[in-house]
């Protein structure tokens, strides 16, 4: 019994270190790699490098690049920090990995959200008369 629970601890200790789980199937690996693919364009977008995100969360360099490479999957409590880093909802990052598309008010309220307060309104405005425009073919 005390062997049974000594090797039980060193798997513990082994999967609870930060960020250490591997996907196992196939199925897993895609989804996976799309998040990472995720991930990798939403740093990118923020001119940031995984070395300064890593700073920024307090882990090793590599935990970001098996994040984006899909090589291990990122707690949820790590996906969330990403997501508040790199200025996205957290369900961008994970439609990422389910190839799903998101609302399409709220990627285009996601595109907004980099853009100066004038640029955002002029976009509005023009949204609005195209809307106006298409409606009355």
């Amino acid at each position: 019994m005390t062997d049974t629970r000594a090797r039980g601890a060193r798997t513990d200790a082994k999967v609870g270190s930060d960020e250490q789980r591997r996907p196992t199937s196939t199925q897993e690996k895609i989804f996976l790699k799309r998040i990472g693919d995720a991930l990798a364009r939403a740093r990118l977008e923020r001119h940031m490098t995984q070395d300064e995100v890593s700073e920024r969360l307090g882990v090793n360099p590599e935990t970001i690049s098996r994040f984006e490479r899909g090589h291990t999957a990122p707690p949820l409590f790590r996906l969330f920090e990403l997501a508040t880093l790199y200025g996205v909802p957290p369900e961008s990052l994970i439609a990422g990995g389910g190839g799903r598309q998101l609302d399409p008010a709220d990627e285009i309220s996601s595109l907004l959200a980099h853009l100066r307060p004038n640029d955002r309104e002029f976009i509005r405005q023009w949204v609005s008369a195209m809307c106006v425009h298409l409606s009355n073919k």
